[in-house]
């Protein structure tokens, strides 16, 4: 080792652990999702952008498929758990409705990534797969935001005569809308507190008046 030292030739670099390779792994699929789309990304243009070789790449996912559906999990999980913590001490309904909400479209800017991969998905994937695994998390959006509103509908702050469920899609498509059209570098939402109204606009249409 010495000798191989004093001839100037490298030690051998620490192998990644399998799960921060894999971690890595999901990092640049993810990239490549939102600026190629699934349809063009290929393992091997993961594998490169990793600088691995894709047999390296299938020690960690079976195929493309089962990489971006791992993928779409995380983002699901990593979302709903933010919105589960910040607001499990918050007791009032309308406070914790708002919360979520500001959650949401707050950290859209810094999870831009995330969310374009799940809007790209929307309409340029057409398989079952992936399509039931953007519902479930639109469906956990759904339950955790009607179940928000059914509590506030108890207590009076919200009004009885609208379904929760119904309430709850209105707030996800918002967000989606606001999303989607986030790249377009639209003037009014560059505006301060642009959010802060755009949130209290969707909490008009719950609230007694």
């Amino acid at each position: 080792m010495l000798l191989e030292i004093r001839m100037g030739k490298a030690k051998p670099t620490a192998r990644m652990r399998k799960a921060d390779r894999k971690r890595q792994l999901m990092q640049h699929a993810k990239e490549l999702f939102v600026t190629l789309g699934y349809q063009h990304t290929t393992t091997e243009k993961i594998a490169q952008a990793a600088g691995v070789t894709e047999p390296v790449l299938y020690r960690h996912f079976e195929n493309k498929k089962t990489l971006f559906l791992e993928v779409l999990d995380d983002i699901r999980l990593a979302t709903i758990h933010l919105w589960q913590k910040e607001t499990a001490e918050i007791g009032d309904p309308l406070k914790r409705l708002h919360a979520i909400v500001d959650l949401y479209l707050g950290s859209t800017k810094e999870h831009a990534l995330e969310f374009q991969i799940m809007h790209r998905s929307l309409v340029e994937t057409a398989d079952e797969e992936i399509a039931a695994c953007l519902r479930t998390f639109y469906l956990d959006s759904e339950k955790m935001l009607a179940q928000v509103i059914a509590e506030g509908q108890q207590t009076g702050v919200f009004r009885r005569d609208i379904d929760p469920r119904i309430g709850a899609w209105e707030l996800i498509r918002t967000a989606l809308g606001y999303t989607l059209t986030l790249p377009l570098a639209i003037p009014l939402y560059q505006e301060k507190d642009y959010v802060a109204k755009a949130i209290e606009c969707m909490m008009g249409c719950l609230v007694y008046v």
